[in-house]
């Protein structure tokens, strides 16, 4: 007997499993993984089998899933392994990890260098570059360090170094001026075994990006989607690069810790706060091993190997920093069998990558660091709420002069027709600009050569819906956001949705989806799920139905 829909699980919706092509990288230890665009570029690591440490870069596209295995121009880098890579402005910079030593007692040393890989140099090509750092204040030599990319600065914390030693400082690389700053002392023991740093955008603290809220005049009040919490406000006043690191261990019982780290724009300490005590909750997550962070949206997401006598299962794990609540991204039967140890975020899709391979022992490859890269499986994250959020194309002026510029009849050389037979004066000319689908019908108003402009008005066009869909839909139109009041009504913003869809209007669609899913609750979930199906807005609707299922 055929299971029904309701005891199906949901994660067969979310969960895709992919076998790669091309150049498999072999089986690797310590190798960086770093998204950019629609590619995944893989650096380094040390060979399990002849123990050789590479210093080969492979590029996986994330559109086929076909790896390949690439040359850049320029002297490569020194091989390593448990290094650190980050994006900023087209390059990617490697930082210190594991290397060669011959002279070493155990044939090993660290390294204190960065190297920069130019994704695109002026002829189009990938290229190894090495900074001038013109710096007497070099970072000591480490690896299995942390990471992070804030604003224009990269941030090195912690690290061991080649004695297994753990480096207490902070070290501040200035990616435009590439210098470093002085090295900044810590207490807290920062590695990659059981930390994960991540630089959260301040827009993230603004309610995923959500617009101020006001009506058809322009006048403000307050957004139902604000979350005004002393937390939010005080991110949103620091101008400064603050990094958060979270760090979990099962020593002495399941222990987690949350700080944030803020240094100046000239490299300069200025706080570690422990912020330990806003994880709370029933739903946490658990000790995760060699955890990696990523910010989506106004979400932290942290994911990482769960180890224990009795099991081991990679889990992925998103914190709401407006309600600092836990969601765990549940995989389902696809991470449960075979070794995972590898995961990375693909924001420009919305889902998470995790590699490995399905027929081996994920307790033994722990065990020898061994990751797979033969193998993916990826989740929506959409489906759970987590997404990168539209940004705004205007500010709150712009935005309150195109409501005034609606409002202004004087402009208007079209009327549109609702199906309830009301009458809305516009401007053709913004109508096309945003509405492209139409713009070959409107090409007589928009002509030069158009001899009569007194007759303009006499131009009709009838509108697929009603007088108040209209209006909001002209409210986006002469915007390029959801702002008003009018427009955040579920049935309204339905409506919208299934407009642009109709119409092909990318930017209203993905306005629409944003705003549905900030007010998508048991109340709402019916007519979201039913739209989205209508719209093809597929993670929006599994995330509906899991809400009427749960």
């Amino acid at each position: 007997m055929a299971p029904s829909p309701s005891t199906q699980s949901i994660t067969d919706l979310t969960t895709r499993f992919h076998k790669a092509k091309g150049d498999i990288p072999p089986l690797l230890i310590g190798a960086s993984v770093t998204i950019v665009g629609e590619n995944l570029y893989l650096f380094g690591g040390r060979h399990k089998a002849s123990r050789q440490i590479s210093s080969k870069l492979y590029v996986l596209s994330l559109e086929t899933y076909f790896w390949k295995s690439v040359i850049p121009k320029n002297t490569p880098p020194t091989a390593r392994y448990f290094h650190s890579a980050d994006c900023y402005e087209n390059h990617i910079l490697l930082f210190g990890g594991m290397a060669s030593d011959k002279s070493s007692p155990n044939g090993l040393c660290a390294l204190g260098d960065i190297v920069l890989l130019n994704l695109q140099d002026e002829n189009g090509d990938l290229a190894w570059e090495y900074p001038d750092t013109q710096s007497t204040t070099l970072p000591q030599p480490r690896y299995a360090h942390l990471s992070s990319i804030s604003g224009s600065e990269l941030m090195i914390m912690g690290g061991q170094d080649i004695e297994n030693e753990y480096i207490p400082e902070v070290n501040v690389f200035d990616c435009k001026q590439k210098t470093w700053f002085n090295p900044i002392p810590i207490e807290p023991h920062y590695g990659a075994y059981r930390s994960a740093a991540v630089s959260i955008p301040t827009s993230s603290f603004a309610s995923l990006n959500m617009p101020r809220i006001v009506d058809s005049a322009n006048t403000s009040f307050a957004s139902p989607f604000d979350e005004n919490n002393a937390y939010n406000h005080s991110r949103q006043r620091n101008k400064t690069s603050t990094v958060h690191v979270y760090s979990s261990s099962n020593i002495d019982g399941p222990v987690r810790q949350f700080h944030a780290l803020t240094v100046s724009t000239k490299g300069e300490f200025i706080d570690l706060t422990d912020r330990s005590n806003l994880l709370a909750g029933t739903a946490l997550p658990p000790p995760l091993r060699f955890p990696v962070a990523f910010a989506c949206g106004q979400y932290m997401v942290i994911a990482g190997s769960c180890i224990t006598p009795t099991s081991s299962q990679y889990h992925i794990w998103a914190l709401n920093f407006a309600a600092m609540a836990w969601t765990r991204l549940d995989a389902g039967p696809a991470l449960s069998k075979g070794s995972w140890l590898r995961g990375a975020l693909y924001k420009n899709s919305n889902r998470f990558y995790v590699f490995g391979h399905p027929d081996r022992s994920m307790g033994d490859d722990y065990k020898n660091r061994i990751v797979s890269f033969e193998y993916l499986v990826s989740i929506d994250t959409e489906a759970f709420g987590i997404y990168q959020p539209p940004t705004p194309s205007y500010d709150a002026e712009a935005q309150g002069l195109g409501l005034c510029i609606l409002n202004d009849m004087t402009l208007a050389d079209l009327t549109i027709i609702t199906t309830d037979q009301q009458s809305v004066p516009v401007n053709s000319a913004i109508l096309a600009q945003r509405w492209p689908s139409i713009r070959a019908l409107l090409s007589p108003l928009l002509s030069p050569e158009n001899p009569d402009p007194s007759v303009q008005t006499t131009h009709k066009l009838t509108f697929p819906d009603t007088h108040s869909v209209l209006v909001a839909f002209l409210q986006f139109i002469y915007t390029d956001q959801l702002l008003t009041a009018q427009q955040h009504q579920p049935h309204i913003l339905s409506r919208l949705l299934l407009i642009a869809d109709l119409f092909g209007i990318a930017r209203l669609k993905e306005l629409a989806v944003h705003a549905l899913h900030q007010m998508l609750n048991m109340s709402t979930a019916s007519v979201i799920y039913e739209t989205a199906a209508l719209s093809n807005s597929i993670s929006l609707q599994i995330r509906a139905l899991r809400v009427l299922i749960n």
